[in-house]
């Protein structure tokens, strides 16, 4: 309610602020001055009215959240299924339609343009159409003339501009990275200063944090120090594959700061600097990146940049804070851009399999072709569910911990885009192995999304040490027990007859998940519950198993991780059809059999994961590969003899 009456505050100022500017044009009577000067006093005149009328148009958004909900994913690790989240999130009617009146606009641009002005360059006049059209800042304040849009509604938009772009790698990074952190962490002036710039195209930003040639992946050599004047800092380093790092006016640069800690030791921690271009001494040089055309992607150096304490973003040494507040949107905003790849790629395959024989037969007919067709279908149904379930839980509940689900967004869509873009081009063949075939270039283009930022390697580490974590202090009681049987032998031998069903791959379904699914989902509904009690399962056999050094159990935790990304998954997509079922969607009948058939893969996948975790290192390869890779390393080199090799 202060939010709102603020709101209606600040639009009656700025009214009033224009009507003032009105009243002190004086009315004369007859010309004492040029026709050039009434001419220009005329076209203030009508900008002032201009903006006196779109002021006066603002409709005033209130948008009420939820109290903050404990993380899904993460309790997942403890066998605790928030059931809300089954209930897919939606938009309240007349956001919806609101949101379908400002996209026609955008639709229609795209629709208007040919096939050959494609693919699009972000600085070119592509750009000031874009202005136009206000896609920059899509979350920005109306009165900054931003569309103040939440999470849902920006996926939208991006999901238009992901069909039909390429540069949409661009916008997103300038949108959600700079800007989002601008917005959520800057403080009033360096609001006031940059958030317009942003929202009216007219600055674009880039988001500086990779490093190239590292020999410490934690660690970056960017740093910044305290001028002598004590009013600014020294910036020098070099950041890599920056997108927009040629055009940008605007630079988020995470540089190694130093600060004495408690104990008296110098340690050094990331702060985040807000840099302008007119600074001076930064250079930049372009990288021949593949894929993602019409984006700009550089190398950026920092020379001895002075800059301003005030344009510090954020705390010192607190860089990591605005990391995880704008990193969720952004891992989300992969998910969007490879619905939009994988849109084209369904668009385009279909066309070429409903015009190619094999034989007196079209190869629509054949199971191969269904079957690959079917999967990528899987694949985009999937992609969507879990960016909007993601996005849906931001938007609902009030500082909602999405950094586990955020992440799955963005391994799952990447890992499918390219899957999915893989079997295309194999069952295309030769022809879309050239540069210029649009297999190719879709290809391309998923890769810059699986590729820049974060790599899903990383992010697999990060999705189940994150759930261990949480696990661990939940559960901490029964690790300690199990960890040391001989101080607890009676808990021990009631915990081996409760555990026996887990242990014989046959768990007791007490979740009743189906009670808030359409009763047509009780089989995936099942098949949803095992996989979340054997993930509970799996979740403490690794803490009992390594306690600590499960940290540096990577293939285990990489096993964990896939676990968790496919319920999480499983559940969007329940979700989704048994919403799309209940209300009478077209197709709803198709949701409910896409949403079974990827449970029916998915439960033999987490099967399979948790049985080799159970198993062990010694019954599974892991061991044979650990010492296969020493020796190579050993060696540094291929170590088996050729094949042709004689020994007498």
């Amino acid at each position: 309610m202060n939010n709102l009456l603020s709101l209606r505050t600040v639009y009656s100022s700025s009214i009033k602020k224009c009507i003032k500017e009105l009243n002190k044009r004086p009315i004369q009577l007859y010309s004492t001055q040029t026709a050039i000067k009434i001419q220009e006093e005329k076209d203030q005149n009508k900008e002032l009215l201009k903006e006196f009328e779109r002021i006066s148009n603002i409709t005033v958004k209130v948008r009420t959240k939820k109290p903050q909900k404990p993380p899904f994913v993460k309790n997942l690790h403890v066998g605790v299924f928030d059931t809300d989240i089954l209930t897919y999130p939606e938009l309240e009617k007349e956001d919806f339609e609101n949101l379908n009146k400002q996209l026609e606009p955008v639709k229609n641009y795209f629709n208007d343009v040919t096939q050959q002005q494609k693919p699009f360059n972000i600085h070119s006049d592509f750009a000031e159409n874009l202005r136009n059209l206000r896609l920059f800042g899509l979350q920005g304040s109306q009165l900054l003339n931003g569309r103040e849009l939440n999470v849902t509604e920006s996926c939208r938009f991006n999901d238009v501009l992901s069909s039909n772009t390429s540069s949409v790698t661009a916008l997103l990074n300038n949108d959600l990275l700079v800007f989002q952190a601008l917005l959520k962490k800057g403080t009033d002036e360096q609001k006031k200063k940059y958030l317009p710039q942003l929202i009216s195209g007219k600055s674009l930003s880039a988001f500086c944090m990779l490093e190239d040639n590292l020999t410490d992946s934690c660690k970056f050599k960017t740093n910044a120090k305290i001028g002598n004047d004590k009013k600014s800092w020294i910036i020098n380093g070099e950041k890599s594959w920056v997108v927009n790092g040629d055009v940008a006016d605007l630079f988020l640069v995470m540089a190694n700061t130093e600060f004495i800690n408690k104990l008296g030791i110098k340690e050094t921690k990331l702060t985040a600097f807000l840099v302008e271009k007119d600074f001076g001494n930064i250079t930049s040089s372009p990288c021949e990146a593949v894929g993602a055309e019409g984006t700009d992607i550089s190398n950026v150096k920092f020379n001895n940049v002075t800059v301003p304490v005030d344009n510090i973003l954020g705390e010192i040494n607190g860089a990591d804070v605005i990391l995880s507040s704008i990193l969720p949107e952004f891992r989300i905003s992969s998910g969007i851009a490879c619905s939009g790849i994988l849109r084209v790629l369904m668009k385009n395959l279909i066309n070429y399999c409903t015009h190619t024989n094999s034989g007196n037969t079209c190869i629509t007919e054949t199971d191969y072709i269904q079957s690959v067709v079917a999967d990528i279908t899987l694949s985009l149904y999937a992609t969507e569910s879990v960016t909007y379930l993601t996005a849906g839980l931001l938007d609902q509940y009030e500082n909602q911990d999405c950094q586990v689900e955020s992440a799955i967004t963005k391994v799952f869509s990447t890992e499918e885009t390219c899957a999915s873009i893989s079997k295309c081009m194999e069952l295309i063949g030769p022809a879309s192995y050239m540069k210029d075939h649009w297999c190719n270039i879709l290809h391309r283009d998923a890769l810059a999304h699986l590729m820049l930022n974060e790599t899903n390697s990383n992010l697999k580490m990060s999705i189940a040490l994150l759930g261990l974590q949480h696990a661990g202090l939940k559960i901490q009681d029964t690790i300690k027990m199990v960890r040391n049987p001989l101080f607890y032998p009676s808990q021990m031998f009631k915990r081996m007859w409760t555990q026996r069903r887990q242990a014989a791959d046959k768990p007791k379904l007490t979740l009743n998940l189906a009670d808030y699914l359409h009763p047509s989902a009780i089989i995936p509904s099942e098949m949803l519950e095992y996989c979340v009690l054997r993930l509970q399962f799996a979740t403490e056999i690794l803490l009992a198993r390594y306690g600590p050094e499960v940290v540096n159990k990577h293939i285990e935790l990489k096993r964990l991780a896939e676990c968790a990304k496919d319920i999480y998954v499983m559940t969007a997509c329940l979700g989704r059809a048994s919403r799309s079922y209940c209300i009478g969607l077209q197709n709803a009948e198709y949701e409910m059999l896409l949403a079974t058939a990827y449970c029916i893969n998915a439960v033999e996948r987490v099967k399979y994961k948790v049985k080799q975790i159970y198993d062990g290192s010694y019954a599974t390869n892991d061991d044979n590969c650990r010492k296969i890779a020493r020796r190579v390393f050993h060696f540094k080199k291929y170590f088996p003899e050729h094949p042709l090799t004689r020994n007498f």
